[in-house]
C-alpha cells in the first residue's frame, strides 16, 4: 500500500469524481439507499449535516492513493457534542478494500481530530453491514447506543459507535 492522503473536496469541483467512486462502491450505496448511486446521493454526501449544525461544520475528503481516488469520507465537527467528530460516511472502492486503507484513513482522521482538540469520534453503522461493524469495532470503537429503524427513518437498524481520542 502506498501512502494514503486525505484531500479536501467540494461539490462544485469534485461531484463527478465522487459519483464515479460511489458507482464503483455501489454495493454499499445500494445497501444503504436501496438503489444505485446517483447525483442525489452525492449531493447528500456534500451537504447533509446533522441536526443543529451548519454547512460550515462539514468536512469532505477524497481518500487518495497516489493519483487514484480510493474512497471518500465526510466528517461533521461538533455533533453530538462540541468536541465530537461524527464520521458520516467512509466509502471505499471495492478494488481498494482489504488492503489496510480503511485503517490508514482512520489513523489520519484520529490525528486531525486530536490536532483540532476533539475528544470523541462517533458514527453510525448499519446492522445489515456486519463487515463494517467488525471493522469499526476492531479499530477500537465501542457501542454507544442502538438506533432502531423508525417510521421516519430509512428503514435501517444501526449501531452508534464511539471512540475516545
Amino acid at each position: 500500500m502506498s501512502d494514503i492522503v486525505l484531500r479536501p473536496i467540494t461539490r462544485s469541483q469534485d461531484a463527478e469524481d465522487a459519483l464515479d467512486l460511489a458507482q464503483r462502491a455501489a454495493d454499499y450505496v445500494t445497501l444503504e439507499v436501496g438503489h444505485a448511486p446517483n447525483m442525489d446521493f452525492i449531493d447528500g454526501f456534500f451537504t447533509a449535516v446533522p441536526p443543529g449544525l451548519s454547512q460550515d461544520a462539514l468536512m469532505t475528503f477524497a481518500v487518495m492513493e497516489e493519483q487514484a481516488m480510493a474512497g471518500m469520507i465526510c466528517i461533521a465537527e461538533g455533533y453530538e457534542f462540541p468536541t465530537d467528530w461524527w464520521i458520516g460516511l467512509m466509502l471505499l472502492d471495492p478494488a481498494f478494500r482489504r488492503r489496510g486503507i480503511g485503517r490508514a484513513v482512520l489513523r489520519l482522521v484520529k490525528r486531525k481530530a486530536r490536532r483540532a482538540k476533539m475528544t470523541m469520534l462517533k458514527l453510525s453503522v448499519l446492522e445489515a453491514n456486519p463487515r463494517a461493524v467488525h471493522f469499526w469495532m476492531r479499530e477500537g470503537f465501542v457501542p454507544h447506543r442502538h438506533a432502531p429503524a423508525t417510521p421516519e427513518s430509512d428503514g435501517h437498524d444501526r449501531w452508534v459507535l464511539k471512540y475516545h481520542l
